[in-house]
């Protein structure tokens, strides 16, 4: 793969400026302090452009408080004429009987298919230093029941709030529109009928093309690249300590090298954990088209960003 700079592989991360930090509850809470003010998240996208950033994630004003604000910033960053273009998430209202799919009951849907394929898949979920910020995880997800083929059979889509979180991307420059990861779900439930009908709807809006997002690689990835096109690719954790890289990291490495698709690398400092020279030299063997990263303030953009243009130069 042959780029025109570095940057064009790096994409600003948005989780921080949304309060997210996958460090701590303090941590989350000053994040959310620090960005409830639209000119601490605008400094560090333009810190970002200021480095030769091009693309940005964004996420739908549903998702969480300060993803409005975060929308915000990103439209008036566009209106004057900085350059950026966009890689929206927008999560997939999967339904079972007109109601929400329980999220516990989904991850014991997944433990119970990988851990037939690939021995201490339980152990890694559940000690997952990530996945634990979910309140009572170790407590609930044991417990909780996975779902069956017969619930596979009768999940549905909330339509129209599929189209109401599109409409809010439709007037900015989108690059790619991200699915989110319930398409784990969808595609370990063989429900690719959905999965097609969301392709269809994001490219009947005007967008130009199709990311699914995934965090079980080494079981999804597959499966999705036989049997269902017309898509772009795959937004996936890739990090050294293979944090939510499921069913194995090992199996979503391999995943990521096989796929004829685009791969963008998501939590690549795995929340704060890894060096940021550490974690780019290990993205960057796999090639990959994309790297996303977030950052909580424009010195660890300087810092983050500066690392992984290092990493690219050097491969």
């Amino acid at each position: 793969m042959i780029d025109a700079k570095p940057t064009d592989r790096l994409i600003l991360g948005h989780m921080p400026m949304v309060g997210i930090s996958y460090q701590s509850k303090e941590i989350d809470a000053e994040y959310q302090r620090r960005f409830n003010d639209a000119k601490a998240m605008r400094d560090i996208v333009d810190a970002a452009i200021d480095l030769g950033v091009s693309k940005s994630a964004a996420a739908s004003p549903n998702s969480s408080p300060l993803a409005p604000l975060h929308l915000q910033v990103l439209r008036k960053t566009v209106d004057e004429g900085r350059y950026i273009e966009l890689i929206p998430c927008i999560g997939i209202p999967v339904k079972l009987r007109d109601e929400g799919i329980n999220a516990f009951r989904r991850w014991a849907t997944y433990l119970t298919l990988e851990e037939r394929l690939h021995s201490g898949v339980r152990q890694r979920i559940l000690d997952d230093p990530i996945l634990n910020f979910r309140e009572g995880w170790k407590d609930r997800l044991p417990i909780s029941k996975p779902y069956d083929k017969e619930d596979y059979q009768r999940l549905s889509i909330d339509w129209k709030k599929v189209e109401h979180d599109l409409e809010c991307f439709v007037d900015l420059p989108v690059l790619y529109m991200e699915l989110g990861s319930e398409t784990d779900f969808l595609a370990m439930a063989g429900r690719f009928d959905l999965l097609g009908g969301l392709i269809d709807r994001v490219k009947e809006r005007g967008f130009r093309g199709v990311l699914f997002g995934v965090h079980h690689a080494g079981v999804t990835i597959p499966r999705m690249d036989d049997e269902l096109d017309g898509f772009g690719g795959y937004l996936t954790p890739l990090n050294p300590l293979g944090l939510m890289m499921f069913p194995t990291k090992v199996a979503a490495e391999k995943a990521v090298k096989n796929t004829k698709k685009r791969v963008i690398a998501i939590k690549p400092l795995a929340g704060g954990r890894v060096k940021p020279e550490e974690a780019f030299k290990y993205v960057f063997r796999f090639d990959v088209d994309g790297c996303m990263i977030g950052c909580a303030s424009v010195a660890e953009v300087k810092e983050d960003f500066r690392a992984a243009i290092e990493a690219l130069k050097e491969r």
